[in-house]
């Protein structure tokens, strides 16, 4: 029996892409494509994007190492829920996003960094690359 059949319906190739510089990051010509990485068909669609995370400010939610899903559609701030963005004077960040009076709140996972606040004046729509959907890492690389 081939395996690779039974799950080819199942499962899609897609491209991991490290990010580089800073910018409007949305053109994939900014993407530099590192690796493809297996998943399931419901874990993407169009609008995605994979991306390499490098960092642990986002420790112990989403690791370093890990393949991010970003939703390059819903680039709407809900309050408490994670993004990717890109920050001018930062480059690409995944935070928890909080809507707040005077701006928009950048909350790290991990406590060793500083929550930071980026101003209404300051917030341009287009800092917003996505929501991230889900987050894989292999284990056993």
């Amino acid at each position: 029996m081939n395996t690779h059949n039974k799950h080819s319906d199942r499962y899609i190739d897609v491209s991991v892409f490290r990010i580089k510089g800073e910018g409007d990051l949305m053109e994939l010509a900014k993407f530099e494509p590192i690796d493809t990485i297996m998943l399931p068909r419901e874990l993407y669609q169009d609008g995605f994007v994979v991306i390499d995370n490098r960092g642990d400010s986002m420790e112990k939610l989403i690791m370093d190492g890990a393949s991010v899903v970003i939703d390059t559609t819903s680039c709407e701030i809900v309050s408490g829920c994670i993004y990717a963005l890109s920050i001018p004077w930062e480059g690409c960040i995944l935070r928890e996003c909080h809507s707040e009076p005077h701006g928009v709140l950048l909350r790290p996972y991990n406590r060793n960094y500083p929550v930071t606040t980026v101003g209404w004046e300051e917030f341009d729509p287009n800092m917003v690359i996505g929501r991230v959907f889900c987050s894989v890492i292999n284990i056993f690389r």
